[in-house]
């Protein structure tokens, strides 16, 4: 039986009486939620502190009323994303109330993977592993939205894999993760989705950034994470030959020091990559006590668009003219209006614009609902693999767009076997047959005169144009 770290802080509640080796057994009898007890018996397990938050809110109370519900995970970073986490409720909360998928709701159980004390002494890397492991092993969800980070995601995957379960992260971007999974067929599909565009694309437009300004030497601070930050770093210094530098760190007495070697350099500009939005404020404080970064560029990436990262800035704040930045392009058009207006609606008027990647994260949670949808039509069951074939039928075939209208449209394609072609909040979802990765433009951003919100200067394809558009040169 797996016996998981975190298990010191859940209990057990009835004892079903049904003999079991795994868990597996026991969700086999008695459905999620079931595992198998150290007695051999099953029991229904209790959510670690972590895993409270849930769609609907006394899922686990009221489990034996709730039997039927199609349960569904996430791992993410909650209080530092929780808009994250409110849009991939919004979408569960909207399927629900269209009545879910074949007359049986939808649940959601919502796992943070933050290092906190009210919660426990987990460090965020075993948090990450543990959630996921919960969420698949112990309350045997199918697909899991999240982790926000690369590196979280690609240890949650690695840990959930050999259970079948099919991940997707709105904001993961690094180009390791394409590999985590063989060339995908309909029927041997992937099971790591993202909605986010791959850093090899944004790598690429930091290149071309570059080099339309005429820079000669570039200096990057990067997380040495193998995923994210180094991931990226390659990608640009593969791209541009200005990239003489490169600073890894892995600590945060490395990363004070990499930047104080990146200030007295001789780099027309620093370019920082982490996907820690901690990381990023404290590079730009760190920056805004060295005199020589006033006559540097600062380049960032698309983890520190977030107005939390100005906010605990504030004291770098005369840097923040020199800053230019990359995102996936901010999304537009009418879907994602509707998107804004539905959060807004949902959430007492708060606004869904103060992360990039909200409209990422609710395309995420519906791209997961329709993958259940052919899952069960064409399987007879909501399983891992089921969603993950599901997904390869959403980028040909007639347009829907990811709104609550569309659901009946998508069920019903997709129980009579027919593909669609979606087009969600965060803009096309066109995946590659093969890699099953989505392409996209990507935003140029700079600090806005405020110092509390961003600009956004331009948006390019750098896939499709070997320059950078003259309207994306600085003024």
């Amino acid at each position: 039986m797996l016996i998981l770290t975190f298990l010191h802080g859940c209990s057990f509640s009835t004892t079903n009486v049904e003999a079991c080796t795994a868990n597996l057994d026991c969700r086999t009898a008695f459905g999620w939620g079931s595992v198998c007890g150290e007695d051999g018996l099953c029991v229904d397990v209790e959510p670690p502190s972590r895993c409270e938050r849930t769609i609907p809110s006394d899922l686990f109370e009221n489990r034996d009323q709730y039997r039927d519900t199609i349960v569904l995970g996430s791992v993410y970073e909650r209080v530092e994303s929780t808009l994250d986490v409110m849009s991939f409720e919004l979408a569960i909360t909207q399927a629900n109330d269209l009545g879910g998928l074949e007359g049986q709701p939808f649940g959601f159980v919502q796992c943070s993977n933050e290092e906190d004390a009210a919660f426990d002494n987990l460090v965020p890397e075993v948090a990450n592993v543990d959630m996921a492991l919960f969420l698949a092993d112990s309350i045997g969800v199918p697909a899991i939205m999240g982790p926000s980070y690369s590196s979280r995601t690609q240890a949650a995957y690695e840990a959930v894999k050999p259970l079948g379960v099919m991940q997707i992260s709105p904001s993961a971007t690094s180009p390791t993760l394409t590999d985590e999974d063989d060339p995908a067929t309909d029927q041997n599909p992937g099971r790591l989705w993202r909605t986010a565009i791959p850093d090899s694309i944004q790598g690429r437009a930091i290149a071309l950034d570059a080099e339309a300004r005429g820079l000669s030497t570039i200096a990057i601070v990067f997380a040495d994470d193998g995923s994210y930050g180094s991931a990226l770093a390659q990608v640009v210094a593969d791209e541009f030959d200005g990239v003489e530098i490169l600073l890894p760190f892995n600590n945060p007495t490395d990363r004070d020091s990499q930047t104080a070697e990146a200030g007295s350099s001789n780099a027309d500009e620093v370019l920082f990559v982490s996907s820690d939005k901690g990381d990023v404020s404290a590079f730009l404080n760190g920056a805004g006590a060295i005199a020589a970064f006033l006559e540097k560029d600062i380049f960032l990436t698309d983890a520190a668009y977030d107005t939390n990262v100005l906010d605990d800035a504030r004291s770098a704040s005369d840097l923040f003219p020199n800053i230019r930045g990359t995102r996936p392009a901010t999304p537009a058009g009418d879907t994602y209006n509707f998107f804004l207006a539905s959060f807004a609606a949902q959430y007492d008027g708060q606004s869904a614009e103060g992360s990039g990647f909200t409209a990422y994260a609710y395309d995420a949670s519906w791209l997961v609902l329709y993958g259940s949808a052919w899952s069960l039509s064409q399987e007879g069951a909501v399983t891992g693999t089921g969603i993950a074939r599901g997904l390869r039928n959403v980028s040909n075939g007639p347009n829907v767009v990811v709104r609550p209208t569309s659901w009946n449209q998508v069920t019903s394609a997709f129980a009579r076997g027919e593909s669609i072609d979606v087009t969600g909040a965060s803009g096309t979802l066109d995946y590659d047959p093969v890699t099953e990765e989505t392409a996209g433009p990507i935003d140029l951003w700079t600090v806005a005169a405020n110092a509390r919100d961003f600009e956004v200067a331009c948006t390019f394809d750098p896939v499709a144009v070997s320059a950078l558009p003259v309207d994306c040169l600085p003024l």
